[in-house]
């Protein structure tokens, strides 16, 4: 949630020289900025927003989906999405975040989510005079939400409502199209040691369902539970997805656990490996990974049927 406060100097109307005082009260700068977070938190800035730094990939790709770049003035070291942040310098987040360097450019906002930063860590930047905002995405209709709340952030709005509500509009697309098919079993491996698959909960969840899939785990309340090679066994996946760069992660897999070889997905040979950084990252991506999950539980549906 965002609000904005107009503070207007009497100079304004002394210097009007004839212009239309309307004109000049819609076109006056913006000198404070209030700001509430999706964790609840509020943050007070004394002007609208003019520099930021993306602390997360997901927000990266969203700034740039809506066309607010300009103010992206550093990045993460795994923001690597789209081409064009190879132009905007890095700030090391790993092994351990490079915090002087952000007292150094001092952006107004710095934008990040609540599964990368704890309490004490946002803590520690709020005392070097950093000021934090934190998007969360536990459904897919909050990463539309959270690409508007940027375009108000980065005053990208119009174009920033369009890209969300293209994007949604294809869920809504995919969803309608695959209610009244086949609901297959269907498996997603986060890593196999520990073995963790994703559960009921979160965004990735909800893209099963909206792909025409029952997710196996969805009685897990966690968003990515432990489980094991048998209880996996005992609920027989029909299909199972590992987002992974690695091509032999399959095989690899099967050899922790040779016990697999004979679920439902792997004796009917649907195993897919998918890309992690299109799967993991909730953003503008996300609507390719439901896009590419329908057409792997629906051969019938190919993306172009919605795009």
């Amino acid at each position: 949630m965002i609000k904005y406060t107009s503070l207007l100097f009497l100079s304004l109307f002394v210097f009007a020289c004839g212009k239309n005082k309307k004109e000049l009260i819609e076109n006056a700068p913006l000198i404070r900025a209030d700001y509430t977070d999706d964790t609840g938190r509020k943050v007070h800035l004394a002007h609208r927003v003019e520099t930021v730094v993306s602390i997360a990939p997901s927000i990266t790709e969203m700034i740039f989906a809506i066309g607010g770049q300009k103010k992206l003035i550093a990045r993460s070291q795994a923001c690597d999405y789209p081409a064009a942040t190879d132009s905007i310098p890095k700030v090391m987040t790993y092994p351990s975040l490079d915090v002087e360097k952000l007292v150094t450019i001092k952006p107004d906002l710095i934008l990040t989510t609540d599964e990368i930063f704890t309490p004490d860590g946002i803590a520690a930047l709020e005392a070097k005079g950093l000021n934090i905002y934190l998007q969360s995405y536990k459904t897919m209709s909050d990463v539309y939400r959270c690409m508007r709340d940027l375009g108000k952030i980065l005053e990208c709005e119009k174009h920033a409502n369009k890209v969300a509500d293209s994007l949604q509009n294809i869920a809504t697309q995919v969803e309608k199209e695959t209610k009244d098919l086949a609901k297959y079993h269907t498996m997603i491996l986060v890593s196999d040691d520990p073995l963790k698959v994703i559960g009921g909960t979160g965004y990735l969840n909800e893209l099963i369902e909206k792909a025409g899939g029952v997710n196996i785990f969805k009685d897990k309340k966690e968003g990515y539970p432990t489980t094991t090679a048998e209880e996996i066994m005992m609920r027989q996946p029909e299909y199972i997805i590992i987002p992974s760069d690695d091509p032999e992660v399959y095989t690899k897999f099967l050899m922790l656990y040779p016990y697999l070889h004979n679920t439902p997905a792997d004796i009917q040979h649907h195993i897919f490996i998918v890309s992690p950084d299109v799967f993991y990252r909730p953003g503008p991506r996300t609507t390719e990974a439901l896009l590419t999950l329908t057409n792997i539980l629906h051969s019938s549906l190919t993306p172009d049927k919605f795009k």
